[in-house]
């Protein structure tokens, strides 16, 4: 999970670089005509505008993935309580004399249990103070689904504006 977390985070720098890339790219451009520097600019927002959607896509991947790690951890360590459980349910049932033969075993392994309940019930505390901070993001991330919803649109609007410059260009062969 941490080696996607990091191939996550590298792809958008690189991603970060290359629109500093086209920036100055851009800079450099000069137009032919208004119809090739509209095409030029609607083509930039369009791009400009479908990054920002996939890097938000990869940042709600991330999370998701962070997520899905702490389940998996979770239910590892649950787990092992759980045959410990059974393991000393199965011995309580061997009779009083099995448990006194066994005693240091059993008190060892009732250690370890207490050991691994009070681990996870740190690690439940923390999920859910994350769950309370994520509650908060999540209202942060509806209005910025709202804005993505507005930049879709947009996109719409230059691929639309795209269209027509294209037919322009092609008109005035």
């Amino acid at each position: 999970m941490s080696e996607i977390s990091e191939n996550l985070g590298t792809e958008t720098v690189d991603k970060l670089q290359e629109i500093i890339n086209e920036k100055e790219q851009q800079q450099v451009t000069q137009y032919q005509n208004p119809q090739h520097q509209q095409f030029s600019q609607e083509m930039d927002c369009l791009v400009n505008s479908t990054r920002e959607q996939q890097m938000s896509s990869q940042q709600q991947l991330q999370s998701t993935l962070n997520q899905a790690s702490t389940n998996l951890i979770d239910s590892g360590r649950l787990e092992i309580l759980y045959n410990n459980a059974q393991q000393l349910q199965q011995a309580a049932q061997l009779g009083i004399s099995n448990l006194q033969v066994n005693i240091k075993e059993y008190k060892q392994l009732m250690d370890q249990m207490e050991i691994d309940c009070h681990q996870q019930q740190v690690a439940t505390d923390m999920q859910a103070v994350q769950a309370l901070q994520q509650a908060i993001s999540c209202m942060a991330q509806a209005q910025s689904g709202l804005l993505q919803s507005q930049a879709v649109d947009k996109m719409f609007d230059s691929i639309t504006k795209c269209q027509d410059s294209l037919t322009q260009i092609g008109e005035m062969q």
